[in-house]
């Protein structure tokens, strides 16, 4: 009777420790999931997970949490038997989102441990609409981010880089190119296959020590969607060149050229559109050191200047001729033309002359 009741003892105990050493185990099938290239247009996708309850204990899934907005998973909160299954499943939003994509969900269980990421990735291949805000110049199957490429003020002698996105909005990977650029101009492009629905970058390079030009310019780069393409896209590659003159010393300062206008503005008055008109502006070095003319340019066409030296020795005096020849087709009424003068003079390193008048 004894050993009957020392028996039952150990059993209850035994079945008592079982009860309290159960544990739910989650033991996912997948986590995760790749759509690959899909068109935005194809609205929202569904990636679904499973998970099986390897444990002896029911299985809860508590929470489930995504990275982005566009992401959300849908999950049953009912008790997982031991050696069932349940699916989790996570929708993607692709409007708006083109390109490439990877989110995580942060699944939270009553296991150990407790915390399970769940992956989704993909390309999404923009729609026309959204590729329309997002990179508007169309090159073919390339879409750009900008027509243009102002690479702002860079001083001579220095090399600035400079970037222009570009997509393939195509389903075939693409091998865009760049040509027409100068010598002083390099281009490096990132990817160079491009992936359906993938982003590639530009970066474009700028030597001004092996560029010759002052002041504003520009330059064109034709841009190429792939190598079997013939039809391209022109881009503006602009910058400000300037002198660097941050590292003259308080002596070079001191005898630093300085240039004098006789005058800034020269009004025509009344002009005749068959006629020629010159005018003279006399260009004084006031200061010690030689004054270098790097550049006169004016962006008229009926407006043209020359200067008889480029150079001018302190306290001499050098002539700008400016001549205006009409145009006989031009509709304008007036002129109001502007010439910019490029000079090493560090306290006015550019001088402007407007030139005016009335068309009869």
């Amino acid at each position: 009777m004894k050993l009957k009741i020392l028996l039952s003892a150990i059993s209850f105990v035994a079945a008592c420790t079982i009860a309290a050493n159960a544990a739910p185990a989650a033991r996912w099938l997948e986590t995760t999931h790749d759509f690959g290239a899909f068109d935005e247009d194809m609205g929202n996708v569904d990636a679904l997970f499973r998970v099986v309850n390897d444990g002896d204990a029911p299985l809860v899934i508590l929470a489930a949490r995504a990275s982005c907005g566009c992401t959300v998973p849908a999950f049953t909160s009912d008790g997982i038997a031991p050696g069932d299954t349940a699916t989790i499943k996570v929708t993607y939003n692709p409007a708006g989102r083109p390109g490439k994509f990877n989110k995580k969900v942060k699944v939270e269980t009553n296991c150990e441990p407790s915390q399970s990421i769940l992956t989704i990735k993909g390309v999404v291949i923009g729609a026309s609409n959204t590729l329309r805000a997002r990179f508007p110049i169309e090159v073919g199957p390339l879409k750009l981010r900008n027509s243009s490429l102002p690479m702002g003020e860079i001083s001579k002698g220095r090399v600035k880089t400079g970037f222009l996105e570009g997509y393939n909005q195509s389903p075939d990977t693409i091998h865009p190119s760049v040509s027409g650029l100068p010598e002083f101009i390099k281009v490096d492009i990132a990817p160079r296959a491009v992936p359906p629905g993938e982003q590639t970058t530009f970066t474009f390079f700028y030597d001004t020590s092996r560029d010759n030009d002052w002041g504003l310019v520009s330059h064109e780069a034709t841009f190429f969607p792939d190598t079997d393409i013939t039809e391209g896209k022109t881009v503006d590659i602009m910058a400000i060149i300037k002198e660097d003159f941050s590292k003259l010393s308080k002596e070079q300062l001191e005898k630093a050229p300085r240039i004098a206008l006789s005058e800034t503005s020269v009004d025509l008055g009344d002009i005749n559109r068959d006629d020629t008109y010159e005018r003279e502006i006399l260009i004084d070095n006031f200061g010690k050191d030689q004054l270098i003319i790097r550049k006169v340019s004016t962006p008229d066409p009926s407006v043209s200047v020359r200067i008889n030296k480029d150079k001018i020795k302190g306290g001499a005096q050098g002539r700008m001729t400016i001549k205006v020849v009409p145009s006989p087709s031009s509709d304008n009424d007036i002129l109001n033309s502007r010439i910019t003068i490029i000079t090493n003079d560090p306290d006015r390193p550019t001088s402007i002359v407007r030139v005016t008048g009335e068309y009869k």
